[in-house]
């Protein structure tokens, strides 16, 4: 071990005399999305009633209609997502 000690002093101060390696490595930058697509989807409402001879499951035709159209549009909003995050 005694004889190692000066290899490992001049081992040392070669390596703390020497420049320092710069490596230059890119950053991810943070994508900001579009405002339109952070804007919530607003929910339909009530769309649900009583059960009853006019209506199927508890949705009456125009309650229907609003659920079906704001899983449209919750749908179109996973895809405008899926496209603006694809590379």
């Amino acid at each position: 071990m005694a004889r190692l000690a000066p290899l490992i002093v001049a081992l040392l101060l070669v390596g703390c005399a020497s420049d320092p390696t710069v490596v230059k490595v890119p950053v991810i930058q943070r994508a900001v999305p579009p405002p339109e697509m952070t804007v919530p989807v607003p929910p339909p409402g009530r769309i649900f009633t009583v059960p009853g001879v006019a209506s199927v499951a508890c949705l009456d035709p125009v309650g229907r209609d609003a659920l079906v159209g704001y899983v449209d549009l919750l749908r179109q909003r996973v895809a405008a997502w899926e496209a603006w995050a694809a590379p």
